[in-house]
């Protein structure tokens, strides 16, 4: 299951300090505006640890409570919005055809 599939598919997410967010807040998340988003806001994936040891589920839900916004998020000083489609390639695969895509030497 990745990581858009789970997203659709799960009630809430439970956080460790007893919060948790469902569906319609997850929905909210997605329709963050990059152009208004304080960037001071969002977190910094690379601050974002993932554990191995888990199982895919719980790495997957760890990362959302973690990134706190999967759809919206930093990666140092720059701004991710990121969409997920419930039919097609894996976010991998899809990248993987771009890079191959290119012509020599982009």
């Amino acid at each position: 299951m990745g990581i858009g599939q789970l997203l659709t598919s799960i009630d809430y997410i439970e956080y460790t300090d007893g919060g948790n967010m469902d569906k319609q807040q997850t929905h909210l998340l997605c329709q963050t505006d990059i152009q208004a988003v304080d960037i001071q806001n969002l977190v910094d994936i690379n601050d974002v640890k993932i554990d191995t040891t888990m199982k895919k589920a719980d790495r997957i839900q760890n990362f959302i409570r973690d990134i706190k916004n999967p759809y919206c998020f930093r990666c140092k000083n720059t701004v991710v919005k990121v969409s997920f489609c419930s039919e097609g390639g894996s976010f991998q695969d899809l990248l993987q055809d771009y890079f191959s895509s290119l012509p020599p030497g982009k």
